[in-house]
């Protein structure tokens, strides 16, 4: 299928939003060159390559291998232009995706958050993270107020891997 180099981008970053985790390099290609042909080997090279330099994704070392993640700027960019892809290719990339989300079975470093009630009028965020069934962090934090704490939730499953990363630095700090 010819593609125009702007529906390229946008399908790109589509794929990647649609992802739900950070998606390694290795799999976008199979995606778009192997599972569905949307495009030619180095088209898709080198609409990465502009994505990266424009600032719209970056690359992430996840699950030992670099992948691929959306930045504000191109959260924004998806909202805006989703629409832009053809039907056809959206369709074509969510089928070989096959929409994967943040559970046991897709990811061993399954996240989870949740708002619970804490006490009368008061609201908890308990959250972990999980690598194959075993919690490696649970963190609750009472906010208080329900809304506070349904913000600390979202953010958390958005930032888990940077969350536990930066605690992990804090605990191995050396004397200064």
């Amino acid at each position: 299928m010819y593609l125009e180099k702007e529906e390229m981008k946008f399908a790109a970053v589509y794929a990647i939003k649609q992802y739900k985790a950070p998606i390694a390099v290795s799999r976008i290609y199979e995606i778009f060159t192997w599972d569905k042909e949307i495009m030619e080997y180095f088209d898709l090279s080198g609409v990465l390559a502009e994505l990266l330099e424009d600032k719209y994704i970056y690359q992430k070392y996840y699950r030992n291998e670099e992948a691929l993640c959306l930045t504000e700027r191109g959260e924004e960019a998806y909202t805006f232009f989703k629409n832009r892809i053809p039907y056809s290719i959206r369709e074509r990339i969510d089928s070989a995706i096959g929409r994967v989300k943040f559970d046991e079975i897709a990811d061993p470093n399954a996240v989870r958050a949740e708002v619970v009630l804490a006490a009368e009028g008061q609201y908890m965020a308990k959250c972990s993270l999980n690598e194959n069934k075993v919690p490696v962090l649970e963190l609750s934090l009472n906010m208080g107020k329900k809304n506070h704490a349904e913000r600390v939730a979202k953010f958390f499953r958005e930032n888990a891997d940077e969350i536990y990363e930066e605690i992990l630095k804090l605990c191995f700090k050396e004397n200064e």
